[in-house]
């Protein structure tokens, strides 16, 4: 049975690869042996079925980099950096489940219609008044990325309720967890208008507040909830 769901996901992770104009800068397709496609193609299985959908139309892509990320594409498709795969495996299922949440909550179409939305009424209003268009190039990007920040916030209030249903007891507490290590590998996120994504005290205070501490919440991070 896994074998089978390892090689749906892998077929059709190679399916978009190839299909794909825009990827990561090292991105790849790995093989379905090596221990980190396993260990994500599990993963991600685990985080979609507690999610109430379809995991064989997901699937994922790795990159080649040691930092802890991870990014949501289109079709349920993820790209999974090296990092990421050997985290412990509370702070992986937190990690994959932002993602899922993502894919949930229809994010990256949100994100489009919104980009194309305002270039269009630039567009317009640059036949009313001359030069308005060019307002776009600036004013753009700092809405969608503004709007990108508030799906960062909303993702991980999703996430918490999809480790909730994976039997986490203290999901909010594992998925802050789980941000605070992928910081200390990765490094504190770079504010300002421009950010993709909220400040890191930003995201933690949004996950407050936390459940009490359980025996759960006091075990290794490399030990998941049974």
């Amino acid at each position: 049975m896994e074998g089978m769901r390892l090689t749906a996901l892998s077929s059709v992770g190679l399916l978009f690869f190839m299909a794909c104009t825009t990827v990561p800068e090292r991105a790849y397709f790995p093989p379905a042996d090596r221990d980190e496609t396993r260990v994500l193609a599990t993963t991600l299985y685990r985080v979609a079925s507690a999610a109430g959908d379809d995991p064989a139309r997901y699937s994922f892509a790795l990159i080649a980099s040691r930092d802890v990320s991870a990014f949501t594409a289109e079709d349920a498709t993820f790209y999974f950096s090296e990092g990421l795969a050997r985290q412990p495996a509370r702070v992986l299922d937190a990690l994959v489940a932002h993602e899922v949440a993502h894919e949930l909550l229809g994010h990256r179409g949100q994100r489009r219609a919104l980009s194309l939305g305002l270039s269009a009424g630039f567009m317009v209003l640059g036949v009313v008044v001359p030069g308005a268009s060019l307002l776009d190039l600036l004013v753009s990007p700092l809405i969608v990325r503004a709007y990108t920040r508030d799906q960062e916030i909303a993702a991980d209030l999703k996430a918490a309720d999809i480790l909730g249903l994976m039997t986490y007891e203290t999901p909010r507490r594992a998925l802050a967890e789980a941000l605070r290590e992928a910081a200390k590998i990765n490094g504190v996120p770079r504010g300002g208008w421009f950010a993709t994504e909220p400040d890191l005290e930003d995201r933690l205070a949004a996950l407050e507040p936390l459940e009490p501490l359980s025996e759960v919440a006091r075990k290794p991070l490399d030990s998941a909830p049974k």
